[in-house]
């Protein structure tokens, strides 16, 4: 698992905008301010934790010193948040303390400090209101539903059922943790491949079978999907 840790320099009151490939999890440690992102402003100060997804923009500004150590990583898909997160640390400092151990320990074995990231990662959705065991049942989930989102028999309700939890559960826990239900989130792979096929192959593929490869046997049902996500319909889209 590949981590970055850092640590804000001492006496800093801003930090410019940037993004990441990866979830970034920033702890705050000392001062006040705003994070501005390109969703609104995110208030910060001690013991505030703020989980970024990938390619969101984001900076950090004060009106006096602040600091916080940031974790870049994939977390071993102990995460898994579609928006900017914002949590505060538990009054006993159990995130603070973990997170110290991180600090000390980043030029340290690579396993234990994986393990270290993973476990804080954990505790963070734990504070969060969602537990890493079931954050991590929607990211295998997440997985098995982008693995087989060409096909056209995929039974959404039996791969939720057979995560071990109630299908009702395990549904509106999906949605809060991507902001998609799982037929959105299913919809959204598709079409967004058909789209990708359609730019590759412009008109030398009828759409019919771009429908098929997407998962759609029935056209109809397809170009109703893909107008109501793109706008307009697979003919418009692939003539512009």
């Amino acid at each position: 698992m590949d981590v970055k840790i850092n640590k804000t320099p001492k006496g800093i009151h801003s930090y410019p905008a940037h993004s990441h490939k990866r979830y970034e999890i920033m702890h705050y440690v000392k001062g006040s301010g705003v994070m501005r992102t390109e969703v609104g402003d995110l208030p910060f100060s001690e013991g505030t934790i703020i989980v970024m997804p990938p390619g969101v923009a984001h900076g950090s500004v004060s009106d006096g010193e602040f600091s916080n150590v940031s974790i870049e990583s994939d977390f071993g898909g102990a995460i898994l948040l579609s928006s900017p997160t914002v949590i505060q640390d538990a009054p006993s400092g159990d995130g603070e303390r973990l997170l110290s151990l991180i600090w000390k320990n980043r030029y340290g074995a690579k396993p234990y400090q994986d393990s270290l990231c993973v476990a804080y990662a954990e505790y963070v959705m734990s504070r969060a209101g969602i537990e890493g065991r079931m954050t991590r049942c929607i990211c295998a989930i997440v997985k098995t539903i982008s693995d087989r989102a060409n096909d056209s028999e995929i039974d959404l309700s039996a791969i939720l059922r057979d995560s071990g939890y109630a299908e009702d559960y395990v549904r509106a826990s999906f949605k809060r943790v991507t902001g998609k239900t799982p037929t959105e989130f299913l919809t959204e792979l598709r079409i967004k491949h058909a789209c990708y096929l359609i730019d590759i192959y412009g008109g030398t593929i009828p759409l019919s079978e771009i429908a098929r490869e997407c998962g759609y046997n029935d056209y109809v049902y397809f170009s109703k999907k893909f107008k109501r996500f793109m706008g307009l319909s697979p003919e418009r889209y692939r003539n512009s």
